[in-house]
């Protein structure tokens, strides 16, 4: 293979979209270094010009063309790992709304993976489905994706209606997976709940809700473990409908 216009722009495009990919990725999270993640980048993108010479072959004539082909790997890869980002956070979303029924949410802790504070529950849950994916083969399936994206139609114009009723049944669908997560430590909250709104109504002096929020964190925590092989499926699920989604948004079937 030739070092000609061909080649470097082929390269330009592919480390453009696999770096956007890789910095919007938690598969890549900001605990690692920059250099190794530039450096990630080349290999992959060097590794992928023969691939993707087939498909990537238009020269541009100016700095319009060469801007309008950046910004849209970029978009492209922003969208693959974003897309991978909003599914991990419905995980932490499952994880906060636990928090707070297990009265727990006050407690905020700082991720350095995450960059930002986050409860207990939740910042355990984004990283237990982030194991879970990858032992899933989660980032095999992202740089499927970022190889046969160069095989779609790509974010257009054109496709804005078909673009957003996806987001909007993707993210409806990530709001659903981080209800169904929680579902069982929600419903034993309730049941305590409801146990102390009895007591309470019956025997008022004893301040039964005072005395339910350790019984309400124990059976929380109970509940919690019993569910956890549930997070299997649910993640097993999400990479389903994830990678669907994905593809409908780059244009594909």
């Amino acid at each position: 293979m030739s070092l000609d216009a061909t080649f470097l722009m082929i390269f330009l495009s592919a480390f453009t979209r696999c770096a956007a990919m890789v910095m919007s990725s938690p598969l890549f999270g900001t605990n690692v270094p920059v250099k190794v993640r530039v450096m990630f980048c080349l290999v992959v993108s060097m590794a992928m010009v023969p691939v993707l010479r087939e498909h990537t072959a238009v020269v541009p004539q100016d700095l319009a063309q060469l801007g309008m082909m950046v910004g849209k790997d970029v978009v492209i890869g922003l969208l693959i790992g974003g897309m991978i980002q909003i599914m991990l956070a419905g995980f932490q979303m499952a994880g906060a709304f636990l928090d707070v029924q297990i009265g727990i949410g006050a407690a905020q802790v700082f991720s350095p993976m995450l960059g930002h504070t986050s409860s207990p529950i939740s910042q355990f849950k984004f990283l237990l489905g982030l194991v879970l994916l990858l032992l899933m083969n989660g980032h095999h399936f992202m740089f499927q994706a970022f190889a046969h994206s160069y095989e779609m139609v790509g974010p257009s114009l054109n496709r804005l209606d078909e673009m957003q009723t996806t987001i909007i049944s993707f993210v409806s669908q990530v709001s659903l997976m981080a209800l169904q997560i929680s579902a069982p430590v929600a419903a034993v909250s309730v049941v305590v709940d409801v146990a102390a709104g009895l007591v309470n109504k019956a025997v008022p002096q004893t301040q039964p809700f005072l005395l339910a929020l350790p019984a309400k964190l124990m059976v929380g925590m109970f509940a919690l473990g019993i569910g956890l092989p549930a997070m299997v499926v649910a993640t097993q699920a999400g990479v389903n409908f994830t990678f669907s989604h994905m593809s409908k948004m780059l244009g594909g079937p």
